[in-house]
């Protein structure tokens, strides 16, 4: 299966609007939606991502929330769906093997039939390795998957998997030859991690995808063809003139959009709160709530900006887009 031509440039760790009470908003997440639309840049959106929760999310709500911006975005811009099974990444707590993979499989199919452009899965660290093997344990589970459906599928190793479930080079060969696993996102700044696993997948018909804007630029060098993080939601434009600049081959334009991105990273310590704020601030209203977790990387209960800090950083990103 080919990769996608929308497996480039900025795709969206799509925010998830919740109503107070932490159940899913629908009329405020196509709100959200709408905005981004607007504001122009993004070429896929990813929904039940790191950063819209996607360890607060049972199957019934990601069928919610699939159906919901699937129907909502038809013949607009793709949308990729995270398909993992129930598990709130507590790792004392793993959910039963067999029945992890099967609501994988189902979300899958209920993906594809609302009109997913594809599907994103997790390395599979709710599954014990018990004495299998992790190159066994992951060829097993992709391939699952992938027999699923008929549209791609792409893996996602979020930031602090343990390390017994992290990608290497040799794996990722073997893997990108499942025939519709299009790609992986890996949430790593590690220049020398990106370029193992970016170079390792070059004559496959695969893409690395940047999980951490700020090296996209060393991810696009080392052969990356998309970015996925915060900016990609918030300021994709930015991205996307690392990605233009680098691919016309102008080095300076390249690495002068880069600082920008960082700088953007730098300055907002809640980037999911700003932009539901700056979104109704707009006209399109995103209430402020998020749904409760237990710890796991994506941090605990976050705390709101201050209207200072709100403002502040209104003001940078405002300076920035201007620009591009």
């Amino acid at each position: 299966m080919n990769v996608p031509d929308h497996i480039r440039g900025s795709i969206a760790p799509t925010f998830t609007a919740f109503n107070e009470d932490g159940t899913l908003d629908d009329q405020g997440q196509r709100n959200l939606i709408d905005f981004m639309e607007q504001q122009g840049g993004v070429s896929a959106y990813f929904i039940r991502a790191g950063m819209g929760q996607l360890y607060a999310f049972t199957v019934d709500d990601v069928k919610q929330l699939a159906a919901n911006v699937c129907g909502h975005l038809k013949g607009q811009t793709p949308v990729l769906v995270g398909c993992n099974g129930d598990w709130n990444r507590d790792y004392t707590k793993l959910p039963d093997p067999e029945r992890f993979i099967e609501q994988g499989v189902e979300l899958c199919k209920f993906a594809q039939d609302a009109g997913a452009a594809g599907v994103v899965h997790t390395v599979p660290e709710a599954i014990a390795l018990n004495g299998e093997s992790r190159e066994d344990l992951f060829l097993r589970y992709f391939e699952t998957m992938c027999a699923a459906i008929d549209i791609p599928l792409y893996i996602y190793q979020p930031p602090a998997s343990k390390p017994e479930y992290h990608l290497t080079a040799d794996l990722l060969v073997k893997l990108a030859d499942i025939d519709n696993l299009c790609g992986a996102k890996v949430s790593t700044p590690d220049a020398e991690i990106i370029f193992n696993l970016a170079h390792a997948t070059r004559d496959k018909e695969f893409s690395y995808i940047v999980g951490c804007e700020t090296a996209a630029y060393a991810g696009l060098y080392a052969g990356a063809t998309a970015i996925i993080g915060q900016g990609t939601s918030v300021n994709p434009r930015v991205i996307n003139a690392i990605q233009d600049a680098h691919e016309k081959g102008d080095q300076a334009a390249a690495l002068a959009a880069q600082e920008d991105t960082n700088a953007l990273v730098y300055a907002c310590g809640n980037p999911v709160d700003f932009f539901k704020r700056y979104a109704t601030e707009k006209g399109f209203t995103v209430k402020p709530h998020f749904r409760t977790m237990n710890p796991n990387p994506y941090g605990q209960d976050p705390a709101p900006l201050t209207d200072d800090a709100y403002a502040s950083y209104k003001t940078l990103l405002e300076s920035m887009l201007e620009k591009y």
